[in-house]
This record gives structure tokens, C-alpha cells and sequence, in this order.
């Protein structure tokens, strides 16, 4: 750690979230596992930003929506959340004696100077608004959303870095007026992580092949397109293919799930990673990716992927090597990629060799020095 130390100078970075009760969930892990590994680089003060309890209840609770049978909040994108927020993150700044500050998204502007890690912008999202709201998003109304598309570009442009966790949403911020000189693009790393010298599991092996779907929100990762390829490629293989249905809280359907379906709902990582390690092809037509860190979790494993010809798939997938892409919700495109995946040998040889790229490049350790070494250009 010393060498660590020495290598990226001795700047104190402040690590702002606003994390959930339990820290290891907030967003999926990201933030927790990118802490400890910045913290293994380099002086780090915690500079939590979360609210207390009683206020962030009444935020709920007030911003509750009913969709799709279902109660929805988006609390955290309202503007009483961003204000409270913004002004907490000022006063850790002014008493945490850092240098810099790295923001987990765009939690506000302080006077040191600040980098934001983000995922997505609110013009992407306003880009994907339609009649039934956004994906993933459902209760933001396109009013809401240009309040927090203008806020977001002011916090951008106060910014000393911005950290895109991907080359696609680089270059749709730089279109949407930041400056690419302090846009560094950083990619996540395995929140299901993968020893280095874990072995790759053999695929294709048993009669039935076996497909995963690993996503908590159904519609947003386009759970409803893949049953219906299923469907199809049930009535041509039979008993032949399977599916595993693992995330959403409840089976989203009417019904039960249908005959060849599994549907485990939500799982820990390490069962995640038992699932990967067990099927043959990992499918996901997102209609809205921040990212997409499963796609890299199970490339990690040497499970190819299907996914979209959108958002920063292309920069996971590389057709041929990782897997395919689709273009859209048709179902018959979908089921003639996974039947054309599952009968392409090469792809799995590839997609197999490729597996110490991937776990060398999505690290927690690789994203830390990408960070600390973006603060060294700032400071």
C-alpha cells in the first residue's frame, strides 16, 4: 500500500455517496467496492452525504407512485433530495481536509475540486421518454427531468473531471456541451468478482441448453422479449432449452412462469456467479443500460452474451468474440441470435480465451488508479 501511496502522490481524496442502509447494496455494490479499492490506493476520508432517517422516510414516502401494480419512488432525482444532499456534501468539503473530492453522480458542487463518476445522463433519458415515461425511470415526467438535465450540466461544468463509466457516455456528454478534455472515461469492475485463475467452465455439455436472464427490473432489461423468444425456441427444441429467471422481486407475468422457466428471483452475487458458471448463454436485450456490468461478469466467466446494438453494449460485447447484439424488441431476431450463438464453436473458444482481458480490465484496482491518477491531473 506505501508503494501505492508513493506512486499517486499524497492527495486526500473525499468519496461522496449517498449510500442506503446497508452500504454493500447501494447501487448495486458499485460505490462500496470502488471505497475500498481507492482506499487501498491512497489517503481517502468517507464523506457520506446520506440523510437522516426521518428525512429521507418523508421523501419516500412522499414521492410514491403507483405503476404497473406496483408502488414506485424516485426520491433521490427529486429536488428537495438535491438540495438537502448538495448542501451536506459542502459542509463535509469544507471539514473533511481533502484535496479533491470524487462524487458518486452528480450529488451537487463544492469549492475543491471535484470529479463525478456517473453512469448515465438525464439527456439520455430524455432522449428514451415516451408516452409510459422512461425505462427504469417510470414516474419522471419530461418536465422533471429537463429541471435535472440543466442542474446536471451546471454541477458538469463546474466540474474538474468527469468520469463516464464508459466511452459511449463520454462521447454523448461531450454532445451535450462538456468539454472533452476533463472527461476520463472509467470503467467499473466486477461486482461479481472472479479469481484470476479461476477456471472457465465448459459449456454445452448436457442435452438441455441452458439460458440466464439476471436483471431486478423486468421491463427495463427486457425481460418480456426474451420470454417471448423462448417461446419460439421452445416450440422448435422442446424440453431442449431451458431458461433461468433470476432478479425481479416478483414473476412479472400473469400467470405462472411457463413450462422450461425457472424463476429464482432475486439472488445474492454469489449465487450470480454459481448461475454464470452453470449455463450456456447469458441474454439481456437491455432497453436501458447505464452500463451493463453483468455482461462483463459473465464475459469474465467465458459465458457469451447476448445483449443490444445500444448504450454502452457494443463496448462490452464484441460480436464474435463476446457474443451477438440485437437491434430491437423482436422477438424472432432474438431467437434466431441465441440458436445461431449456442451452434457457434468459435464463439465459445473465443469468448473462453478472451477471460483474463476481462478480468485484468474490469477491476476495482485498474478503476481506483484510473481515478487517483485523474486527481493527480486536477490537484
Amino acid at each position: 500500500m506505501h508503494q501505492e501511496h508513493e506512486r499517486f502522490g499524497r492527495q486526500t481524496v473525499g468519496f461522496a455517496c449517498s449510500w442506503d442502509r446497508d452500504q454493500r447494496r447501494t447501487w448495486s455494490g458499485t460505490p462500496f467496492r470502488l471505497r475500498q479499492a481507492l482506499s487501498d490506493t491512497g489517503p481517502l476520508v468517507n464523506m457520506g452525504v446520506e440523510l437522516p432517517t426521518p428525512v429521507r422516510t418523508v421523501l419516500q414516502l412522499s414521492s410514491m407512485r403507483r405503476f404497473d401494480r406496483r408502488w414506485v419512488s424516485m426520491w433521490r432525482h427529486g429536488s428537495v433530495f438535491r438540495q438537502l444532499t448538495e448542501q451536506r456534501l459542502r459542509s463535509m468539503a469544507k471539514t473533511g481536509s481533502c484535496d479533491a473530492v470524487v462524487t458518486i453522480q452528480d450529488l451537487g458542487r463544492v469549492r475543491l475540486p471535484y470529479l463525478v463518476l456517473q453512469d448515465l445522463s438525464y439527456d439520455v433519458l430524455l432522449e428514451q421518454s415516451g408516452p409510459e415515461g422512461v425505462p427504469h425511470f417510470p414516474t419522471l415526467d419530461v418536465s422533471a427531468l429537463k429541471r435535472m438535465r440543466d442542474r446536471q450540466l451546471q454541477v458538469y461544468e463546474r466540474a474538474a473531471a468527469l468520469l463516464p463509466m464508459s466511452h459511449w457516455l463520454a462521447d454523448r456528454l461531450v454532445a451535450s456541451g462538456a468539454d472533452r478534455a476533463k472527461i476520463v472515461p472509467v470503467h467499473p469492475g466486477l461486482n461479481v468478482p472472479v479469481g484470476p485463475a479461476e477456471p472457465v467452465p465448459e459449456r454445452r455439455r448436457q442435452a438441455v441448453r441452458r439460458l440466464l436472464f439476471v436483471g431486478r427490473d423486468p421491463h427495463t432489461k427486457a425481460l418480456d422479449v426474451v420470454l417471448a423468444a423462448f417461446s419460439r425456441l421452445r416450440a422448435h427444441f422442446g424440453s431442449g432449452i431451458a431458461l433461468t429467471v433470476a432478479g425481479p422481486l416478483v414473476w412479472p407475468g400473469e400467470g405462472p412462469p411457463p413450462e422450461g422457466v425457472d424463476f429464482l428471483g432475486p439472488v445474492r452475487h454469489d449465487r450470480v456467479a454459481d448461475l454464470m458458471n452453470s449455463h450456456d448463454l447469458f441474454v439481456m436485450p437491455s432497453r436501458l443500460e447505464g452500463f451493463g456490468i453483468a455482461f462483463a461478469e459473465a464475459l469474465a466467466r467465458g459465458l457469451p452474451c447476448i445483449g443490444r446494438r445500444a448504450f454502452a453494449m457494443p463496448e462490452i460485447i464484441r460480436p464474435g468474440t463476446g457474443g451477438e447484439l440485437v437491434d430491437s424488441d423482436d422477438p424472432d431476431q432474438l431467437a434466431g441470435v441465441v440458436v445461431s450463438a449456442l451452434a457457434d464453436d468459435d464463439l465459445y473458444r473465443r469468448c473462453a480465451a478472451d477471460t483474463d482481458r476481462i478480468r485484468a480490465h474490469f477491476s476495482w484496482r485498474r478503476a481506483a488508479v484510473d481515478i487517483r491518477s485523474a486527481v493527480d491531473a486536477v490537484v
